[in-house]
């Protein structure tokens, strides 16, 4: 008994040491993974002070350092797709970023998207895109889509446009999607004196709320939606500068929180 006792401690102590979280490693700003075409997978890092995408091995350690175009007055906003052979076929690496400005005066932003590769070459710019996405179509090939928005109006005005790439995604973390409206992403991001939210009901549900909470969880605004419209617009000019989460219930659904800064 006292033998069988020992070895079921070993056991046990053998599995708890194989089955903890362990922590690796801290960036500031956003990372990601992505897995490249030839290199492998590896993490990437957006820089923003600096207007850099750093990208990192697996054990962390630096592995390639590209320098972003981004104008006076601009600030970073998102990098995505870093790849090799999806904007490219020739083996090179390139990635997709945005980034905007704020024009104090009239409280409206303006984004900017480039698809550039790593030694700065630009492959594409497209005025006023603050949402990109790439997916696979089959036969069809590989697309892009782009959401285009002009906030200097007061009514603002959203144009989609299509784009066929030369190469295709690899599968696993790179992001293959098309964007789905339940995701809630607020434009204007980071916010001034308003912010819109876009939103699907699911399918039999006709009312639903939109919740804004601080970071600790405090609700702040609560807002009614319905299947009347497919969006709303949140007064976020009362709040105090930070950062927020939002999310909306209907029925038995609730969906991922999503962030928003208010500025």
């Amino acid at each position: 008994m006292k033998k069988t006792g020992f070895l079921l401690v070993l056991l046990f102590a053998f599995g708890f040491a194989h089955s903890q979280i362990t922590f690796e490693h801290s960036y500031d700003y956003s990372g990601d993974y992505t897995k490249l075409a030839n290199s492998g997978y590896k993490i990437y890092h957006m820089d923003v002070v600096n207007s850099k995408c750093l990208i990192y091995n697996t054990n962390h350690t630096l592995w390639k350092t590209i320098n972003l175009s981004v104008p006076a007055n601009n600030y970073l906003y998102d990098i995505k797709y870093v790849s090799e052979n999806l904007f490219t076929t020739d083996n090179s690496l390139a990635l997709a970023y945005i980034y905007y400005s704020y024009n104090a005066t009239n409280q409206y932003y303006t984004y900017t998207a480039k698809i550039v590769k790593e030694n700065g070459a630009e492959l594409l710019s497209i005025p006023g895109c603050q949402y990109l996405y790439a997916f696979n179509l089959e036969d069809l090939g590989t697309k892009m889509e782009a959401y285009v928005f002009d906030y200097s109006q007061l009514n603002y005005t959203v144009q989609t446009r299509f784009y066929t790439l030369p190469g295709s995604l690899i599968n696993g973390v790179q992001e293959q999607h098309i964007k789905d409206l339940s995701s809630l992403k607020a434009f204007p991001n980071p916010a001034g004196n308003f912010t819109t939210v876009p939103y699907t009901l699911p399918e039999g549900e006709f009312e639903g709320t939109l919740t804004i909470t601080d970071l600790q969880g405090k609700i702040v605004q609560k807002h009614t939606v319905d299947r009347n419209f497919d969006n709303i617009i949140i007064e976020t000019g009362q709040l105090p500068r930070g950062t927020y989460l939002y999310y909306l219930t209907s029925g038995s659904y609730c969906s991922r929180a999503e962030k928003l800064i208010v500025e």
